[in-house]
């Protein structure tokens, strides 16, 4: 294939005068054709008129180049270009001649990450799509840096270099003015890309800007920079929300038999989201039948809460059931994330649940679980005993706490005759709300000693960093964290040799040395009296389970009286007579099933139908003026104890903040 270069010389008939005519004598001759660089040595345009009288066209062929050759020079040049090493954000900063860059704004980057890494700065001398070029802030300095544009490509080349400065120090190192809130955001960003690590907040990123770079910046320009952070480390919120239809197809494909499921409103709004993983629900049926939940707000811009449900497993540790994220705690969404969770997890006998006294939680408990009995968090209730009654806190603390705690309804008597002294109305208050909802010994069904939701809660403390993040974010790294716990914990309960968990194998160890002072008289194969060290008298059913101080019914562990009564007896072992709920046996079950990560959005399998769905940020409220709120507001009589320094020993600020000097007796 040839083409033909051709061109065209005109007159102009209307005005009889010739229009210019240039010679194209700088067109590149690949194939070697000599042409001539003179109109007239193209010999005669015409028989009839050789002065351009007419309007003359004439096609000269001036070269032929192949198509191949063409072909061939772009494969050099894309040859080339392949062979260069190009730097980009990802790779250290690297400032040198002949250096090549992916764009002008990676060598803007580098350049910049240069100057607060080597403590200058410059000023910018040309900036045009083609060229870039700095200079020291020093007009007097020779330090300078100039970057073009290769041609057809976007990728820039450091043509020029002078890395001496002739300035002094202090004139190049007055401020930082190539520190922006981006630059600073590409040096912490990977501060937050992994949602395990500590809070760091905007003081901090001020503290480490001016130890490792002599940084200063203000207090709104390290909060600009952490908030980009986390959105090159993390995606933007928005895009998190999109991404949520391909996560729980993606979750639910990995993990065969989970619960996923996500509601969106009409109008493509995000709604709600519920997850309850397969392992969770294989893991429930070993644990005891009791079900924690509480609720925890989000600190992300959309706001919103995670509503959590754990119970406890065989070796007394947190185990998670099921988790949800709504628009925040109300009956209707307590309503619903009861109402996944009884489809979720198989039915159990006598089941439990604990909460705080929120009327949305005891509302919907009545609804969905009707025939559960549902017990509230004894130190929510202590501290409204302090909000109500004042001037009883320091002592009313201990008594309310033993009488809940009590295991007869005697010893419960007494603690609460003891309340009475402090105030009259303490009784009549819990007698209103029902005996039955926080005292052990009047409760019907086991409670297995869970006397508070502090396991709900500090399952949330462990996703408090977490909930700062993305929605998508957030799940990742709740599924991330118990992957984790499942991990360790299966290891652990496999490599215990003892028939009972490490915790209850140890609480039986102690028991033993107790009940070795014990004096037991026997009243048959299977019923004794043991009086402990006071001469108390105490009668114990090996037969039964039961023992008269109710400890060894209500919560399917030996007490110390009935470890005397099978101590005294030979052949008789104590792990006959302990409940299979702190077996090691259950304890290996309840993490024998594997929760499989789900790996990178970017590898992830997703039909085209799921990602057509559409799922937007919930619609936010007009934000109330000033800072917004991340902290919990402590409830009325509860104390919040204050950070103390290990260093300095004051309180208000901890170690690594620390600037007080330390005295010489310290030292």
């Amino acid at each position: 294939m040839q083409m033909p270069l051709c061109v065209e010389f005109v007159c102009d008939a209307t005005t009889g005068e010739e229009q210019s005519t240039t010679v194209c004598d700088d067109i590149h001759n690949s194939s070697g054709i000599n042409h001539p660089s003179n109109p007239e040595e193209f010999g005669d345009f015409s028989e009839q008129d050789n002065n351009f009288s007419h309007n003359i066209c004439m096609d000269i062929e001036f070269d032929h180049i192949s198509s191949a050759e063409i072909m061939s020079l772009n494969s050099q040049v894309d040859e080339e270009i392949h062979n260069m090493h190009v730097l980009n954000h990802s790779e250290p900063t690297h400032i040198a001649l002949n250096s090549i860059y992916g764009s002008k704004k990676e060598l803007d980057f580098h350049l910049k990450m240069y100057a607060i890494t080597n403590f200058f700065q410059y000023r910018t001398k040309t900036s045009c799509p083609k060229v870039l070029h700095v200079v020291c802030v020093d007009p007097d300095c020779k330090w300078a840096v100039r970057g073009v544009c290769i041609d057809g490509v976007s990728l820039f080349q450091v043509k020029r270099f002078d890395s001496e400065h002739t300035c002094p120090i202090d004139v190049r190192q007055r401020n930082s003015r190539q520190a922006t809130s981006r630059i600073i955001s590409e040096l912490i960003k990977h501060e937050y890309g992994d949602a395990s690590n500590k809070p760091y907040p905007p003081k901090s990123i001020m503290l480490d800007m001016q130890t490792k770079y002599d940084i200063y910046m203000s207090y709104k320009k390290a909060w600009i920079a952490k908030e980009l952070a986390m959105e090159l480390a993390m995606g933007s919120e928005k895009d998190s929300y999109a991404r949520l239809p391909s996560m729980c197809h993606v979750l639910e494909r990995s993990n065969p038999g989970s619960i996923v499921s996500y509601s969106c409103k009409e109008n493509g709004e995000f709604h709600n989201f519920f997850m309850c993983l397969s392992a969770w629900r294989e893991g429930w049926i070993n644990c005891i039948p009791v079900i924690i939940v509480d609720g925890s707000f989000l600190k992300s811009y959309y706001k919103g809460t995670l509503l959590t449900a754990c119970t406890q497993d065989a070796n007394k540790q947190i185990f998670p059931l099921a988790f949800g994220i709504c628009s925040g705690e109300n009956t209707e969404n307590w309503s619903w994330f009861f109402s996944m969770l009884k489809h979720s997890l198989m039915h159990r006998d006598n089941l439990y649940i604990v909460s705080d006294r929120h009327e949305g939680i005891i509302t919907s408990v009545r609804s969905v679980f009707p025939h559960a009995e549902h017990g509230y968090c004894v130190y929510h209730i202590l501290a409204n005993l302090k909000t109500r009654f004042r001037g009883t806190q320091k002592t009313v603390s201990w008594k309310f706490l033993q009488a809940a705690r009590a295991g007869s309804v005697y010893e419960c008597e007494e603690y609460l005759q003891m309340l009475d002294s402090e105030d009259p109305r303490i009784r009549t208050y819990l007698e209103r709300m029902g005996h039955h909802k926080w005292s052990r010994a009047y409760a019907s069904r086991n409670r297995y000693s869970v006397m508070m939701s502090n396991n709900a809660e500090s399952l949330n403390a462990v996703n408090a960093t977490a909930r700062e993040y993305p929605i998508c974010k957030l799940i990742e790294f709740i599924i991330g964290r118990m992957q984790k716990w499942f991990c360790e914990r299966r290891e652990s309960s496999a490599s215990n040799n003892c028939r009972l968990s490490t915790h209850f194998e140890s609480e039986l160890a102690v028991l033993q040395a107790m009940a070795a002072v014990m004096r037991v008289k026997p009243s048959c194969a299977f019923e004794f009296e043991v009086f402990d060290k006071r001469s108390r008298s105490y009668v114990v059913n090996l037969k039964e389970r039961t023992c008269t101080c109710r400890e060894f019914q209500m919560d399917g562990f030996l007490c110390v009286h009935a470890v005397a009564a099978i101590r005294s007896r030979p052949g008789l072992s104590c792990y006959d007579y302990i409940s299979e709920f702190y077996t090691a046996h259950h304890w290996e079950q309840t993490y024998r099933a594997i929760i499989h990560p789900i790996g990178s959005p970017d590898g992830w399998m997703v039909p085209s139908h799921v990602k057509e769905i559409t799922c937007r940020p919930p619609s936010c409220e007009s934000r109330p003026p000033g800072r917004p709120k991340k902290r919990r507001i402590p409830s009325t009589g509860e104390h919040v104890q204050r950070q103390k320094c290990t260093r300095c020993l004051m309180v208000g600020h901890n170690r690594k903040t620390c600037r007080n000097p330390i005295p010489l007796h310290m030292r």
